[in-house]
């Protein structure tokens, strides 16, 4: 069911909330939240598919079923491909990557990882680029991939350029798994994606269509810029006053390169966790995080911690499962009682906390105390 009869004041309570964020700077802003104990599915959206004066489609409404970029949202649907993999007897997570990869990415990781002169690319483990624990320098946060992105909007990207950007464009943090190092890297992932089209022998969109899309009826999810677009005109996201849509989405790839949907990413949510797209042990290992960091203030209020492509996060007192994504999207499911909450804000310049938070907090506040119970 939904929630079109509901008269808690639930629905409203998350209505207030997207009215609240598209009133902050005029992006689209999406939420979803699935309460199953009570069958309560709850969609709102706020705005036009663009802000306000900037195109003449921009007064065409966001709605629940519009698009989205997600981001690094994108990172549990690689994280799970590998996990298969492993599952499979392909590789192991304690494979190094160098071993893993074509012949010609071997002269990439001899200079991917160079600590004053000492190159530790070749010690590069699976599990340690899904848990950012490789040290690697991030090459997505750096002000030359900006202002590459900047200039030629329109490029298309190969793997090979993004973590040749990591290479020119920063310094990797600490030796590979070493101490308490945790440097979030879109370049593990990069080189994770590279992996994965070896081992399966196919491209990553096919692999990510075939292991989790299809099986899912995830029909309107793909990796933009190698599928053509699927469902109704995309929301658009911003990078503070900046809309980004012309930028190509091969730009992030397996780290951030998926368009999906909130009832689609609900969906991926509620069977990871549990145990539909990564089967035991390995989905143990997936789940299992620890908090290690390099800045605490770089993680928003409720992070515990990371595990293989999926955070942990506190929500007023619940351990969500999940991830969120540079535009300002969340993905966060309760292995217990199976709630999921989705949505974006479509603007990097601002955390999605108030969102987050403020969907758990309906729930807590409108809905009855025993929907957080374990699911029979």
């Amino acid at each position: 069911m939904t929630d079109g009869n509901d008269t808690t004041g639930f629905g409203d309570a998350l209505q207030a909330l997207v009215d609240a964020e598209h009133a902050v700077g005029d992006e689209p802003c999406l939420l979803r939240v699935e309460v199953p104990a009570i069958g309560i599915v709850a969609r709102r959206a706020a705005g036009g598919l663009r802000r306000r004066g900037e195109h003449d489609d921009a007064t065409d409404p966001a709605t629940p079923d519009s698009p989205f970029r997600v981001a690094s949202v994108t990172k549990p649907f690689t994280a799970a491909v590998v996990a298969q993999l492993v599952h499979e007897g392909a590789m192991t997570f304690d494979d190094r990557l160098v071993d893993l990869l074509p012949d010609d990415w071997a002269d990439v990781m001899a200079r991917v990882h160079v600590i004053d002169g000492v190159a530790s690319g070749d010690r590069i483990t699976v599990r340690q680029a899904l848990t950012h624990a490789s040290g690697l320098f991030d090459y997505a946060m750096s002000p030359e991939y900006g202002r590459a992105l900047a200039a030629d909007p329109g490029h298309v990207w190969t793997p090979r350029e993004m973590v040749e950007g990591a290479i020119a464009w920063g310094t990797p943090h600490f030796p590979p798994g070493e101490g308490y190092g945790y440097a979030y890297a879109d370049t593990g992932y990069v080189l994770a994606g590279v992996v994965i089209e070896t081992l399966d022998n196919r491209p990553l969109w096919e692999s990510y269509r075939a292991r989790i899309l299809d099986p899912l009826g995830m029909t309107g999810t793909y990796l933009e810029g190698f599928e053509p677009h699927r469902g109704p005109a995309i929301s658009h996201a911003y990078e503070g006053p900046f809309d980004v849509m012309a930028i190509h989405g091969s730009s992030d790839w397996a780290g951030g390169g998926l368009v999906s949907t909130l009832d689609e990413l609900a969906v991926f949510a509620r069977a990871l966790v549990d145990g539909r797209v990564v089967p035991d042990p390995e989905l143990g290992e997936v789940l299992h995080w620890r908090f290690r960091t390099l800045d605490p203030a770089l993680h928003s209020p409720g992070y515990l911690g990371y595990g293989m492509g999926v955070e942990a996060r506190d929500l007023h007192g619940t351990v969500f499962r999940g991830h969120r994504g540079h535009w300002g999207v969340i993905m966060h499911a309760d292995p217990v009682s199976g709630i999921t909450v989705t949505g974006t804000i479509n603007q990097s310049a601002r955390r999605p906390d108030a969102l987050a938070l403020g969907a758990v907090a309906a729930v807590r506040d409108h809905l009855p105390v025993d929907v957080w119970e374990a699911r029979s």
